[in-house]
């Protein structure tokens, strides 16, 4: 990419130091490509931190550009007939961004969204230095010889002579009075230092600091944003600063599509009334369209509200998640993609419910759950969480869903922790799944859907004398518990929360990373979350094989032993 090359419109006295330090910049990243071009002979640690490296870099590059961007949007909109974005044949400056850049609009209004969160923080910081900056009679003397007048006053002789007057006066009268009238002239009065101004506070510090440390990329400094700007006048100021605050702590390692979905729960919770209207504008935009092409094949699109799409989701994650198991226990014996068991397992679903004498579904074990906290429950205000939905609820739709059989209410404590099922069973039985459904939200550790995880022992059964409660159980998907065993890693757990520690092999410090609901979702309260344990448990070994629930009927075979 020819980095110097881009916004060479721009006119501006520092274009020639600027041009010279891209050319560093390309020559820099030319060899940056052939160092990479040599990565298959690096070890693994290596190849893992200079592609963090060379992300950080990336990241840099986004905000100058970003920040140029800001610069041709200024000359484009305060200038007359369009300015320079019109100047060079477009109609706006995201167009003349996305053509320059070959990229699209969408990124280029991301890009112009930090461009401006940029020049806030710039000109916050101007403003702050001015008002703390030294503000006392500058010393006239360049080269910085002490003032000969004692008294501080400004030296009226330009040869460096002292002042013969003593108190620094230039008239002789010493009064202050030039022209020797005895009387003050009113234009010759000092006037009063004009203060500096006070700096406003900076738009999004979080944000702006994230970026600046290179810590956030564009994308979800974009995301962060929007929604803030869209909830600015409607929430509180200082809820939607902690809520700046804790999402960009979440955002440091989560993919852009997860921390989306952490952004639409903040957002449902920051605003239930403007989520209410979400949720009736979404009802009334359902929609489903089955039709045959010209090669044969059906195709089926469609767009379905949280309500309506729930209950088909948490079902064919079930059945998705049971095919990927018995694929790994025969590897090669099914060769079908994800997308495949996908189809797969709506044709299942079709059949079942044209024959709905059938048994042969594995759906035994997946139960809807609606999770509430109890001062919603009490006060009926509020949303409640449901299993297959990637937003909250209202409490109209909760209470249409709650005659639903299907459906288990799980009322929750100030901390998250469960105070009450809608059935109770002993502990690893199908309600205490549920029950670590509630903290950990899926595989705690990658945050896969909960159909795809199994009930772990953290400490073994068997080999341990691990007990069968809560702090002692964890959901994780196959590949993570994989994982886990063969790296050593470390859990802590406890009914409301879940810590994985790294082997020292891949942090020497051994840090704690959270996971499990509090990492992977927004948390029920607009209070931030601690993003590792103060009091962490013992250390434990890694997790035994999965233990499956307990049989819903006596029966029924017994449970198998824990290996």
């Amino acid at each position: 990419m020819d980095t110097a090359g881009l916004f060479d419109e721009l006119p501006g006295d520092t274009s020639g130091e600027f041009a010279a330090a891209c050319a560093r910049a390309s020559a820099a990243l030319t060899q940056m490509r052939e160092l990479a071009a040599l990565a298959d002979d690096c070890q693994a640690d290596a190849l893992l931190a200079q592609f963090d490296e060379a992300s950080t870099v990336g990241r840099e590059v986004d905000l100058v550009v970003a920040r140029l961007g800001r610069g041709i949007e200024r000359r484009s909109e305060d200038a007359p007939a369009g300015g320079l974005a019109r100047r060079c044949g477009h109609r706006s400056t995201a167009d003349l961004m996305a053509a320059r850049r070959g990229s699209t609009r969408a990124e280029a209004f991301r890009l112009l969204g930090v461009g401006r969160l940029l020049e806030d923080a710039e000109n916050a910081a101007a403003i702050d230095e001015l008002d703390n900056g030294d503000t006392d009679t500058p010393n006239p003397h360049p080269d910085g010889a002490p003032n000969p007048d004692p008294d501080g006053a400004p030296n009226p002789d330009p040869d460096g002579a002292p002042n013969p007057d003593p108190d620094g006066d230039p008239d002789p009268d010493g009064g202050g009075d030039p022209d020797g009238d005895g009387e003050p002239d009113p234009d010759e009065s000092t006037p009063n230092p004009t203060p500096n101004p006070t700096p406003p506070p900076p738009r999004h510090p979080y944000v702006a600091a994230a970026l600046a440390a290179g810590d956030l990329s564009v994308e979800a400094a974009s995301q962060i944003t929007v929604m803030l700007d869209a909830l600015d006048g409607v929430v509180d100021p200082q809820v939607l600063s902690d809520a700046e605050e804790v999402l960009v702590g979440k955002a440091h390692g989560l993919a852009a599509d997860r921390l989306a979905r952490i952004i639409r729960q903040w957002r449902a919770r920051l605003d239930p009334d403007g989520h209410e209207r979400e949720l009736t504008r979404m009802r009334t935009s359902r929609m489903l369209r089955i039709y045959d092409n010209r090669a044969g094949m059906t195709v089926i699109t469609g767009q379905l509200d949280p309500e309506t799409a729930a209950p088909i989701r948490t079902a064919l994650d079930a059945l998705v998640g049971d095919d990927m198991r018995r694929s790994q226990d025969a590897i090669g014996a099914d060769t079908r993609t994800t997308d495949q068991m996908r189809a797969d397992a709506l044709a299942r679903l079709a059949r079942h419910g044209l024959a709905c004498t059938a048994t042969d579904l594995p759906l035994a074990s997946v139960t809807m759950v609606v999770r509430i906290d109890e001062a919603s429950l009490r006060d009926r205000v509020g949303h409640a969480d449901l299993d297959g939905s990637p937003i909250p609820l209202d409490p109209a739709t909760l209470r249409r869903m709650a005659a639903d059989a299907d459906i288990i209410p799980a009322v929750l404590g100030t901390h998250g922790e469960v105070l009450d099922w809608g059935r109770a069973r002993r502990l690893f039985t199908k309600a205490q799944r549920l029950a670590l459904t509630e903290r950990d939200g899926g595989c705690a550790f990658c945050g896969a859907p909960p159909a795809w995880t199994e009930v772990h022992h953290i400490r073994w059964w068997g080999r341990d004398t691990g007990p069968t409660d809560l702090a002692n159980g964890i959901l994780l998907c196959r590949h993570c518990h994989h994982t886990i065993h063969t790296q050593h890693w470390d859990i802590h757990a406890t009914p409301t929360s879940v810590h994985f520690t790294p082997p020292a092999t891949i942090d020497p410090t051994r840090t704690p990373r959270l996971g499990g609901r509090a990492r992977f979702h927004a948390p029920r309260s607009h209070t931030p979350q601690p993003t590792h344990p103060t009091h962490p448990t013992q250390p434990t070994h890694p997790t035994e094989p999965a233990e499956p629930t307990e049989p819903a009927e006596p029966t029924k075979p017994p449970r198998p032993p824990d290996q």
